[in-house]
């Protein structure tokens, strides 16, 4: 007898950062498999153009996440227009600062990159979530990465801020999985975020794919509600 797994037709999900790369990649997978999507992102007219590509049941909103203005905004809209997400995929982050060691590194560039990692993936959580627990069912994924478990020279804002997931995750999965939701942190190693997955399958050389991400999220989300995978590390195989 097969496993039980979840329909995901006509559900909601909500993608942050998907103009682009592992956002753009987990929103169309997630259309493709029959959900309904509302994604954000910062320019306007590229956030457009990736709705577009995502599908006719993507819906947009122009959000940057470090604002706790744009998110509460973005998240009334979604709200009312959408109903409660059944799945939140939050990815949007950057990296600024990269490359510069802790001497070097100036003010704002620390609290640009932790401002939109960590306290927006908080925000737009704090904000989604009331409705998700009224209805007592839903899905979060934290998009963190490899960062958040080593440390790196010249990255010390990117890896506070992925450390920062890991403990905010933890604590948000003790509070809400008594509502039945599951919060699944994902740390893939490097990306190739290209639009279109041409590379082999398998073989040396070969980086984890965007669409590889894509195809997790949307497995995880099909397991029965009882399954809960709380922290999950993805490798490229031979990237060498």
């Amino acid at each position: 007898m097969p496993a039980q797994t979840y329909d995901l037709i006509d559900k909601l999900a909500v993608v942050t950062g998907a103009s682009r790369g592992i956002g753009w990649h987990i929103a169309r997978q997630l259309h493709e498999a029959g959900c309904r999507l509302a994604i954000t992102g910062r320019d306007e007219r590229t956030l457009q153009q990736a709705a577009e590509r995502v599908g006719e049941r993507c819906a947009f909103y122009v959000c940057d996440q470090a604002d706790p203005q744009a998110v509460q905004r973005f998240a009334d809209a979604a709200l009312a227009a959408h109903g409660a997400p059944d799945i939140l995929v939050a990815n949007a982050g950057g990296g600024w600062g990269r490359g510069q060691h802790v001497v070097d590194l100036s003010l704002d560039a620390w609290r640009q990159t932790l401002d939109t990692n960590l306290t927006g993936t908080f925000l737009v959580c704090k904000a989604l979530l009331p409705a998700m627990i009224d209805r007592q069912r839903g899905d979060v994924f934290i998009i963190s990465s490899m960062s958040g478990k080593r440390g790196d020279p010249g990255s010390s804002p990117y890896n506070a801020s992925k450390f920062g997931l890991q403990g905010f995750a933890q604590s948000l999965t003790h509070e809400v999985r008594r509502h039945n939701i599951r919060v699944m942190v994902l740390n893939p190693s490097s990306v190739n975020t290209e639009l279109q997955d041409t590379s082999p399958a398998h073989g040396p050389g070969q980086y984890l794919h965007a669409a590889d991400l894509a195809q997790l999220v949307t497995d995880l989300a099909r397991l029965p509600g009882r399954t809960l995978v709380r922290d999950m590390d993805i490798w490229g195989t031979n990237p060498f």
